[in-house]
């Protein structure tokens, strides 16, 4: 669940209803959390919530101690991440970088109702790729009631579903978990430098590689069911060859190009179809790797 960060920078000069707009906001926060404990909140990195109008920190101040610490709350315990540099959602003329992850991801947004455009359970805009642009609409919780929505609902579900605890449980149940996935050794070393609040934005991504395997088959990449899954250029295959081979457990060299995309750090997982009669080869799980566009 991605923070509508543009939903707080509403004007609104009525501190009354500023008041009950961050209450709402703080029970529909409240009710995910008892719900489902372990989702998220994601945030953008270095994004400070301000209201336009009146201070939150004043807010914060003179708010009931049950608000503040809730605020507080939802504050410390949200998960920052990089905004995504080759996507972009906007909504009018602007990008909504929670919007542009909640699309990516398979998710949605989280929003104040500061103003009315936000209390609306779908929020219209284009996407915006390397491949043109796109109308797509993303699903929006603003109301405590949409938590049993039915597209809410499967939403919040299907990201509270989490088999492991730990990458290490992950690795070591990877068979078990993706039996139509192989892994380089070196992905092993690529989790341990993650931090751990990725892990069930990666458990997912495998889990829809290997339902792809399991119904689609392995030879070929259906991206209509493998959203937002991609080629490497081939200027960039050629130009940084090294970083994109990786080696299987027998040594054997594999150049990957096709790559998923996740959360929080600009990242990829990059795997090779067809490495095995019914069986892909995960080759990589981590930052993004250099490519002609972003050498960096």
């Amino acid at each position: 669940m991605y923070l509508n960060e543009r939903s707080w920078q509403e004007p609104r000069d009525d501190i009354h209803a500023i008041d009950r707009s961050i209450k709402e906001f703080l029970d529909v926060y409240s009710r995910i959390k008892r719900r489902y404990p372990r989702q998220e909140i994601f945030v953008p990195e270095e994004e400070t919530l301000y209201l336009k109008k009146y201070p939150l920190n004043k807010w914060i101040a003179e708010a009931d101690i049950e608000y503040r610490r809730l605020y507080l709350s939802f504050w410390n315990r949200r998960i920052t991440y990089c905004p995504e540099e080759e996507y972009e959602f906007l909504v009018g003329e602007s990008a909504l970088k929670g919007g542009t992850e909640a699309c990516l991801n398979a998710s949605c947004t989280f929003s104040i109702g500061l103003d009315e455009k936000w209390t609306k359970p779908r929020i219209s805009g284009i996407f915006v790729s390397m491949d043109g642009e796109e109308e797509v609409e993303i699903a929006n919780v603003f109301h405590a009631d949409q938590l049993d929505d039915p597209e809410i609902k499967s939403i919040l579900d299907e990201e509270a579903k989490i088999p492991v605890l730990s990458y290490e449980e992950l690795w070591d149940k990877k068979g078990d978990l993706f039996p139509h996935l192989c892994f380089c050794p070196s992905v092993e070393a690529d989790l341990q430098k993650l931090e751990n609040y990725y892990l069930s934005q990666i458990v997912q991504k495998l889990e829809r590689l290997e339902q792809h395997c399991a119904t689609i088959g392995t030879e070929k990449i259906d991206t209509s069911v493998l959203s937002k899954t991609t080629v490497e250029s081939q200027a960039t295959l050629d130009k940084y060859a090294a970083d994109h081979t990786f080696r299987d457990e027998k040594g054997t060299p594999y150049v990957a190009s096709w790559h998923m995309r996740f959360t929080g750090i600009p990242g990829r997982i990059f795997f090779v179809p067809g490495y095995e009669p019914e069986r892909m080869l995960v080759c990589y799980i981590g930052k993004k790797l250099k490519n002609v566009s972003f050498p960096t």
